[in-house]
C-alpha cells in the first residue's frame, strides 16, 4: 500500500482503500503506524517519512543520499542552496554539518550571505509543544480543507513532527474516539483544559528503533535469500533452509514480509512473533472473502 500510494501521489487514503478493495478505516490503521518512521528505501535514498492528515492525504518525503559527486545547473544549485538554509532551522539536524556544506555551496557559487530563508512556525506550535510534553489536553478549532469546515476537539496529544517543512501534531481525538494526525498550521484557535491525560501512544506499539528493536528469528528457503538481501538480516545457519535474524522495527513490515516469503517459511522465534505470519494470512484471507 504504501509504495503504491508513494508512486500515485498526490493521493488520499480513501483512494487507497479503493484500489486495495478494504474499508477506509482499515486503510488508516494500516498506514498509520508508518508516520514518522524512517526507512531505508535503496541505495539512493532514504529517510522515507509519512504523515496522514485529519484531512485524508497522504503526504511522503524521500531525501536522496549524497552518495557520489554531482553537476549541478547553476539555478539547480540555489535552489538546493536554498532548500538547505531553510533546513538549518529545522528540528533535529546536524546543524554543524549542513552549516559547512551550506559555506561551500555559497563560496562556488558567490553567493556567499546573499540569500536567507526565512521559515516562520505556525502561530500554536510553542503551546502544542508545551501540552504534548506535559500530557495536557487542549480543545482545538480545525479547519479541513476537504469538507471546508472548522470543527472543535479536544484532542489528547501524542507528539508534534515536522516533515517537509510543515508542523503535524499526532493525538487522540474525542470527537472521533481514535487516533489523528493534525496539520498544526491549519489549528485556528487553541485552549489548554488543565487536564492531563495517560492514554497510551499506539503509534510505539507497532514501532521499536535501534539497538531496543526486538529480533525475529526465520527459516527460509535458500531460494528466498534474494528477498532479505537488502534488509538488516543476519544469517545464523545455512544449509538447504536458511536461519535468519532480522530486527523487527514494524509488526506492520514483518507481516509483509512473512507473507512474501510463503507458506516455506517459518518462525522459529516463539511468543507472539510466532503468529504473526498466519495472523496476517488470515486477515488477508477473510478481506478477500468479503469482497
Amino acid at each position: 500500500m504504501m509504495l503504491w500510494a508513494y508512486e500515485h501521489q498526490p493521493v488520499s487514503v480513501s483512494e487507497v482503500a479503493e484500489h486495495f478493495g478494504l474499508d477506509s478505516d482499515d486503510a488508516y490503521s494500516e498506514l498509520y503506524p508508518l508516520q514518522g518512521i524512517e526507512v531505508a528505501v535503496n541505495e539512493e535514498f532514504h529517510n522515507l517519512g509519512l504523515i496522514v492528515d485529519d484531512d485524508g492525504d497522504i503526504f511522503f518525503e524521500i531525501n536522496p543520499l549524497i552518495g557520489r559527486p554531482r553537476r549541478l545547473e547553476r539555478s539547480e544549485a540555489l535552489g538546493l542552496l536554498a532548500v538547505a538554509n531553510a533546513a538549518l532551522v529545522l528540528p533535529g539536524m546536524d546543524v554543524d554539518a549542513l552549516r559547512t556544506a551550506v559555506s561551500k555551496l555559497e563560496t562556488a557559487l558567490g553567493t556567499a550571505s546573499t540569500i536567507a530563508v526565512d521559515i516562520s512556525d505556525p502561530e500554536f506550535l510553542e503551546t502544542i509543544q508545551q501540552a504534548t510534553q506535559n500530557r495536557e489536553c487542549i480543545r482545538i478549532e480545525y479547519y479541513a480543507r476537504w469538507t471546508d469546515e472548522t470543527s472543535t476537539r479536544t484532542v489528547e496529544p501524542y507528539e508534534t513532527l515536522n516533515l517537509s517543512g510543515d508542523w503535524y501534531l499526532r493525538a487522540h481525538c474525542q470527537l472521533r474516539d481514535e487516533h489523528r494526525t493534525f496539520r498544526i498550521d491549519r489549528i485556528e484557535e487553541v485552549e489548554l483544559t488543565g487536564t492531563t491525560h495517560e492514554r497510551a501512544d499506539p503509534g510505539n506499539e507497532p514501532f521499536t528503533g535501534g539497538e531496543e528493536a526486538p529480533i525475529i528469528r526465520i527459516e527460509i528457503p535458500i531460494s528466498s535469500q534474494w528477498m532479505i538481501e537488502s534488509l538488516p538480516a543476519r544469517i545464523i545457519e545455512e544449509g538447504e533452509t536458511l536461519l535468519v535474524e532480522i530486527p523487527v522495527s514494524s509488526t506492520v513490515f514483518i507481516e509483509r514480509l512473512l507473507l512474501q516469503l510463503g507458506a516455506d517459511t517459518q518462525v522459529a522465534t516463539s511468543g507472539p512473533f510466532q503468529t504473526l505470519g498466519s495472523n496476517a494470512a488470515k486477515r488477508l484471507l477473510s478481506r478477500y472473502e468479503q469482497l
